[in-house]
C-alpha cells in the first residue's frame, strides 16, 4: 500500500473526527451566541422613536438574544456587621426607629437596619488623597478598610463639584444584582458615610430559565411608561441584571431586568420577561 496516501487518509480522517467532536462540543453554544433578537433596523428604528419622545439612546445595546431567571436572595447581614466591628467594636448597642440598632463610637455613629442595610458616618469626614479622582481615592479608602468585596463594580458617580455619592452595584454571576450595592458619600474632599446592601443568592433551577424581551422593546416600554420628555434625557447606560426593592424578610424573588441609567443618575428599570416598570 501506497505510505504517502495511507498517511492522507489518516489525516483527513482525524481532522473530520475532530470536527465532528467540536460540532457536538460546541455547535450549541455557538448557535446561541450568533442569535439576533435584534436587527439593525430595528435598532435604528427604536432610536427614532425614543428620540422623538425625547430620550437619547447613547449607550451600547446588547442585540444578542439572551435568557434569564428569576434570582431568589437573601440579605448578607455580615456586610454590616462588619462596619460596626470595623468602626465601633466596643460600642453597646441602642435602639434606635424602626428596629434598628445604633453603634456609636468616638468617631463614627453605625446604623444596622433589620433588612440587612448598614451605614456608618464619620462625625468629623475621612480626607482622602488630594492627588487622586475622587472615584480612585474613595476605592483605595475602601479597599483599605476591607469594604470593597470582589463582587462589587464601579456604576457611577452622582454629583459634580464638592458634593457626590460613588454608587457601586454587586455582580451576581456576571451580571448586576441592582438590589445589592455599596454607596460612598462624599463632600470637600472628605468621606462623611458609607452605606453596604449586599445580598446572597441561590442558585437558578434551569427549568425557570426563559427569553427575555430584547432591550429595544424594553426601551419602548419605558419611554411609554415615562411618557414624552419635554427635554432631551441622555441614556447612557443599558444593561441586562437583577433588581426589586428591598424587603423585610428572610427570602424573596428577584426578576431580570433591563436597567437604563439616564446622565443625571436616575435609573429605570423595566422587567425583562413583562416589560412593565418596576418601582
Amino acid at each position: 500500500m501506497n505510505l504517502s496516501r495511507a498517511k492522507t487518509i489518516l489525516i483527513c480522517a482525524f481532522l473530520g473526527l475532530n470536527l465532528l467532536l467540536c460540532y457536538h462540543l460546541f455547535g450549541e453554544e455557538m448557535g446561541r451566541l450568533t442569535r439576533v433578537a435584534v436587527s439593525a433596523a430595528e435598532l435604528r428604528r427604536a432610536v427614532r422613536q425614543l428620540e422623538e419622545a425625547g430620550y437619547l439612546l447613547e449607550a451600547k445595546i446588547d442585540r444578542s438574544a439572551r435568557k434569564s431567571a428569576f434570582l431568589t436572595v437573601f440579605p448578607y447581614h455580615e456586610a454590616g456587621e462588619m462596619l460596626r466591628a470595623k468602626f465601633a467594636p466596643a460600642a453597646a448597642p441602642q435602639a434606635g426607629t424602626a428596629g434598628t440598632l445604633v453603634y456609636e463610637s468616638g468617631e463614627a455613629k453605625v446604623e444596622l437596619h433589620p433588612t440587612g442595610l448598614g451605614r456608618v458616618e464619620f462625625k468629623a469626614g475621612r480626607e482622602l488623597a488630594g492627588n487622586q479622582e475622587p472615584v480612585a481615592a474613595v476605592e483605595l479608602q475602601l479597599k483599605e478598610w476591607g469594604l470593597l468585596y470582589p463582587e462589587a463594580r464601579f456604576d457611577y458617580l452622582e454629583g459634580s463639584g464638592e458634593r457626590g455619592v460613588v454608587h457601586y452595584v454587586q455582580l451576581c454571576r456576571d451580571m448586576p444584582l441592582y438590589s445589592g450595592y455599596l454607596k460612598a458619600f462624599l463632600e470637600n474632599n472628605r468621606l462623611w458615610a458609607v452605606e453596604i446592601y449586599w445580598l446572597q443568592a441561590d442558585e437558578p433551577l434551569p427549568e425557570k430559565v426563559m427569553e427575555v424581551i430584547p432591550a429595544t422593546e424594553a426601551l419602548l416600554q419605558m419611554a411609554e411608561h415615562l411618557g414624552p420628555s419635554p427635554h432631551p434625557r441622555r441614556i447612557v447606560k443599558a444593561e441586562l441584571g437583577f433588581y426589586s426593592r428591598d424587603y423585610d424578610a428572610e427570602k424573596w424573588e428577584v426578576p431580570p431586568v433591563w436597567r437604563f441609567l439616564f446622565e443625571d443618575g436616575e435609573s429605570c428599570f423595566v422587567n425583562a420577561f413583562t416589560g412593565n416598570l418596576e418601582s
